[in-house]
């Protein structure tokens, strides 16, 4: 897997996304390599999201609010009750935590979470287990409101 990671193009991995290769076909679990750079936030409805952290550390922020705009990509509120939400903007009222190797992470159904600094480089396996219904009372994610100009 890691041979994979090296064979990714640097400006995917640089990306706001970072680069991944699959761990096995069928499988909703990657490997993931980001570098220092701006990060989405991103938060999943539907599915819970276990990150192993392999290699490298950061700060995670974890709950909170996307802070808008959200991506183009990602209209909000979205009639798929499965989509992804992702902002460019960051997490507002989230708990940060520094991570690094050994560590995992647990975003339940409809969390926000946002790697907000990367040290330098961090690699990771993320496993999502799609179909997952949050928590009584969360039923989509919460995005802060637009400031006013």
């Amino acid at each position: 897997m890691h041979a994979g990671l090296n064979r990714l193009d640097p400006k995917l991995v640089s990306s706001y996304t970072g680069g991944a290769v699959a761990i096995a076909p069928g499988m909703n679990a990657v490997l993931r390599r980001r570098v220092t750079g701006p990060q989405y936030a991103i938060t999943h409805p539907r599915e819970i999201e276990y990150i192993v952290v392999t290699k490298g550390g950061g700060t995670m922020v974890t709950g909170g609010q996307l802070i808008p705009p959200t991506i183009d990509s990602d209209i909000y509120p979205n009639p798929d009750p499965n989509a992804t939400i992702r902002s460019l903007s960051g997490v507002k009222g989230g708990l940060a935590r520094k991570i690094g190797v050994g560590d995992v992470i647990i975003n339940p159904p409809g969390t926000p979470h946002w790697l907000s600094e990367i040290d330098g480089q961090i690699e990771y396996v993320e496993i999502r287990v799609p179909n997952v219904d949050p928590a009584p009372g969360v039923e989509r994610p919460v995005i802060a409101p637009a400031k006013a100009k």
